[in-house]
């Protein structure tokens, strides 16, 4: 990785806003993966993510 692409990963948003355990809201992500009850995997735009609850 060269120092442009880390500059530009420095810039990207990514937010994850839960609103009365109803709500889920996620910015920064290009695909949901897979998901169940239990666990949630995503494609970011920086890496993928594992929330596992």
């Amino acid at each position: 990785m060269n120092i442009d692409e880390k500059n530009d990963q420095k810039n990207i948003m990514q937010n994850l806003i839960l609103e009365n355990k109803e709500k889920l809201t996620i910015t920064g992500t290009r695909d949901v993966l897979s998901f169940d009850d239990k666990i949630i995997i995503l494609d970011t735009s920086l890496r993928n993510a594992h929330d596992k609850r």
